[in-house]
Parts: C-alpha cells; structure tokens; sequence
C-alpha cells in the first residue's frame, strides 16, 4: 500500500513539472491581460460609434488601431506557445527521469500528507479579469513613459481613466492624444467632456473652448452642442440654453440615444414638471403663465419647502432624486453638493435608495 501510494505522489511530482510546460509560455500569459484590454477597446469603440459619440470615420481609425494593437499582442502569444512546445519536449525527457528519484528522496522528510488542499471558494472568489485589465492598463502607461511620443496609446488608455473616476488624468491623455494625433471633433469632445468631469460637472472656459473647437469642425456635433446648452444654463442664459437643446432635437434622429436627457433638462429648464411633487394642473398653469423673473422666484419657493420637508423626515427617496435634481438645473452646484450630502447621511442604511441618488448624481454630474 505505501509503494502504491509513493507512485501516485510521483507521478504527481512529475505531472507537476509537465503540465506547466505543456500550456502557453510566460510570454503568452503575460499578452492575454493586453488582449483583453484592447479586445475590450474595440467594444468600447462600437458603443461610442452606436451611440452617435464617435464619427463614422474617427471610429473606423480607432477600431484600426486597436485592431493592430489585438493582432500584435496575440502574435506574441502565438509565438511563444510555439516556442514552449519545442522546448518542452526537452524538459519533459529530464523531468520523468529525476523528479521520481527526487521526490523519494525529500518526501520522507518535507512531505506534509495530513495537509487540507487549498480552498477552491477562495480562488473562485477571485477577479482575474479586472486584474488583467490593471496589468494591461500598467503596460500601456509603462510603455507611454518611454515613447511619450505615441498618441495612440493616450487615446487607448483615456477612456479607461475615464470609466474608473480619473478625469484629471484622462484629460491629460486627451490633451497628449489631441496634440500628437492632430483635431478632430471626437478628440476635442471628449477632452472637453473629461475637463468638465474633473470640474464637478461645470461647463469650465477650458472644456467649452473645446466643445468650440469641435463645432468649428462639425457643427452638427451633437456631444459638442448639449455641452454647449448646459453652458448657457449653468451660467443662467436660459433662453440661450433653450434655444441649443431645442435645435438640438428638432436636428437629430428620432432614436438618438441622447435624446430623452435632452428633453428631460429641457422640461425642467421650463419648469415642468415642478421640483417638488406633481402639482395640481392650475397651480402648474399659473407657474407656467408667470413671467421668467417670477416663475423661477415660484419655483425656488418650492425647491426650499422641500428642502425643509426633508430636513424633517430624510427618509423619503424621491424627495431627495427631486431636491438634488431641481438644484442642477437651477445651476446652484453647491447646494445640490449639500443637498448630496444631506442624503447620504439621512438614507445611511437605505441602500437601494442611495443607490439610486448616486446614479443621478453622477448623471448630473454633482460630488466629486
């Protein structure tokens, strides 16, 4: 029985040595986190093109590109499994030969048979794919530390930036990308759209001198002309900002996915619906007929009142989703900041309802 059993340890040891050779290279594992990467760029790039974010043309040099990049990391994954084979061949002729003497030599005194294996639940509660997303994200930023000159890897790795809350830095990459790749209206777009999310949210001079930018060269764009209305609304113009969003729908597609925030911000920028609750259909009637100075005056009343009924019960979602909201399109920033604030603590153990304030908040672009 023990001889039986030091030979099923044996071809164990053996097995040990065989079964990594026989798989793909370091070389090879080490490509598939950057072909994950980029396989996950190209998915990206058919989102934006879907969505009317990216031109036809912009996406198909994208798509090119990360192309290349997919072809190139798998070329090195298919080169070095070939080389593994050969060499495996080798080794493996070694292996069978002194792994068995070995392996009865040290496992009387180092081997540990009352040992539990290594829990399989822990391993599955791993996230190898994020991992190798990070580990391909820490080549590209590697490899652009020493050839600062290659555009295409800012472009590749700023919406990454982007995606993972670091506007800052996805600006950068942008701005990198822009100067060495020339203009465009996508690449002045989304630099601009990645200034105003390091902003909070806010149309600054420099993001709106890009969304400028990309309007000179298409003044169709459709990312570059919202932007340009929140501007207008944000600094109070708001027969300006109606006048943006209001082309805006009446020139794009039925199905435009933007389309519903359009008309969204463009209903709350005529108050209605009223911030607070649906009035009653005169009450409405009477905001709506009120002259701007005094509709807006009627409006913030109401924003106030709710203000107050939540500082009394916090625990109302939709109070909350109507404050933070009423606030942005008010274009008082701080105060839907405080109003963010407020919810957190008051909706702590709500968290379907935080959730759910969240959501707004990064869509409003408030909080950081």
């Amino acid at each position: 029985m023990i001889w039986l059993l030091f030979a099923l340890l044996t071809g164990a040891a053996v097995m040990s040595v065989l079964w990594p050779l026989a798989r793909k290279s370091d070389a090879a594992d080490a490509a598939a986190p950057d072909i994950a990467f980029f396989e996950e760029q190209i998915a990206e790039i058919e989102r934006e093109s879907a969505e009317g974010r990216l031109s036809a043309a912009d996406a198909e040099t994208a798509r090119t590109e990360a192309a290349r990049r997919l072809l190139r990391a798998r070329g090195v994954s298919s080169g070095a499994a070939a080389s593994s084979r050969r060499n495996a061949i080798v080794a493996a002729a070694s292996a069978i030969i002194l792994i068995p003497a070995l392996t009865l030599l040290l496992y009387g005194k180092l081997g540990r048979p009352d040992l539990p294996d290594a829990s399989l639940e822990a391993r599955l509660e791993a996230k190898p794919g994020h991992t190798d997303i990070a580990s391909a994200v820490a080549r590209i930023e590697a490899h652009l530390a020493e050839h600062p000159e290659d555009g295409r890897g800012y472009e590749v790795i700023a919406p990454f930036y982007l995606r993972n809350g670091r506007p800052a830095e996805a600006a950068a990459a942008y701005e990198k990308a822009l100067r060495l790749l020339g203009p465009t209206p996508h690449r002045h777009n989304a630099l601009g759209e990645a200034r105003l999310l390091a902003s909070e949210g806010r149309v600054t001079a420099e993001a709106m001198s890009e969304f400028d930018a990309a309007l000179a060269l298409d003044p169709k764009s459709a990312m570059a002309r919202f932007y340009k209305g929140l501007e207008a609304a944000q600094t109070g113009a708001r027969e300006k900002a109606e006048q943006v969003w209001s082309e805006l729908l009446a020139d794009g597609p039925a199905d435009a996915p933007w389309r519903p925030r359009v008309e969204t911000l463009l209903a709350q920028l005529r108050g209605a619906p009223a911030p607070e609750s649906a009035p009653a259909s005169e009450e409405g009637a009477k905001i709506a007929a009120m002259p701007e100075a005094q509709r807006m005056d009627a409006i913030r009343t109401m924003v106030e009142r709710l203000r107050g009924k939540l500082a009394q019960d916090g625990a109302d979602v939709e109070g909350w989703l109507r404050l933070i909201r009423a606030y942005s399109v008010l274009a008082e920033t701080e105060k839907a900041k405080t109003a963010l604030d407020g919810a957190h603590k008051a909706l702590a153990q709500d968290k379907d309802g935080l959730a759910r304030v969240d959501a707004l908040a990064r869509e409003l672009g408030v909080g950081g």
